[in-house]
């Protein structure tokens, strides 16, 4: 395995220093990220989460190995557009997230994008930078340059971002928003996310069995869409159980099934992955009216 250089830093402030100097041994040197603001204060910074790391620094140094480490997903990869991004781009590492949060801008990078089954990427030396203009004043990392600790990043409603792991299949570990006095936290997975611009909810069914997951949805106001059966089987068994709102399950890759419900705000589909009898859900999509 190639070595790569992953912002993994230790937890005392007087030892960044020392850390960087290690990690850059077979880097280049970090670039400068000039900025009319750059006398600002750090932000106080607050990782609630025990397996990913959060600090106030100014320098983003080099991605690690090469520019084939991170080609093997291009659909997770964006173009770089604000100047957070580039500068992100800059320094070789691929940017998969670029989102407002609150006065600054929340860029998602990874050092190394390993394609998987089904369109699936597994991500690792992920990061989320927390930029002021074009200038670094925090980062989000995890604990060692092989972990999954951080993948992909979704906007919630109210300028914040949803954290999610690196795995195949992604799960969400955190939500990243900035206080009211300024302190920029990345706090546990709340447990509901407004959508539709605060005119409906959808609780924290992540994980949970579809069964369950039906049930909670219920009790905020998606009620099931009885769907035409087509005919395959795992349908059919879903069905027979009383789901009656599965639109398709695939028989190959991860086994992904959709389920779809209704409210006053609009339609949400549900997805699951999995051979279980009652399968696990994985995420979800909201359609406003």
């Amino acid at each position: 395995m190639l070595s790569h250089f992953f912002l993994n830093l230790v937890d005392t402030p007087a030892a960044w220093g020392a850390a960087i100097t290690l990690g850059l041994a077979f880097s280049l040197p970090a670039a400068a990220q000039p900025n009319s603001s750059a006398n600002a204060p750090a932000p106080r910074v607050i990782s609630e989460l025990k397996d990913i790391r959060m600090r106030a620094i100014t320098s983003l140094p080099r991605a690690g190995g090469s520019a084939s480490d991170r080609g093997g997903c291009p659909s997770f990869v964006i173009q770089p557009k604000s100047a957070a991004a580039k500068a992100v781009a800059a320094q070789g590492w691929a940017v998969m997230a670029d989102l407002p949060l609150g006065s600054y801008r929340a860029v998602g990078f990874a050092g190394q994008l390993e394609a998987g089954t089904s369109g699936t990427c597994n991500i690792t030396q992920g990061n989320v930078g927390v930029f002021d203009g074009d200038r670094l004043v925090a980062l989000a990392y995890g604990k060692s340059a092989e972990d999954t600790a951080i993948g992909n990043l979704t906007p919630l409603e109210g300028s914040a971002v949803r954290v999610w792991d690196g795995d195949i299949v992604g799960s969400p570990v955190g939500d990243l928003r900035v206080e009211a006095d300024g302190t920029v936290r990345l706090g546990r997975l709340a447990d509901e996310e407004s959508v539709c611009k605060g005119k409906a909810v959808v609780p924290n069914v992540y994980g949970m069995p579809i069964d369950k997951a039906r049930k909670a949805l219920a009790d905020k106001g998606w009620k099931p869409v009885r769907v035409k059966p087509d005919g395959e089987s795992r349908q059919a068994g879903l069905i027979k159980r009383g789901i009656v709102e599965v639109e398709s399950c695939a028989g190959t890759g991860l086994a992904y099934c959709s389920f779809s419900y209704a409210g006053t705000a609009g339609a949400l589909s549900v997805i699951t992955a999995g051979e279980k009898d009652l399968p696990n859900v994985v995420g979800y999509d909201a359609k406003c009216r």
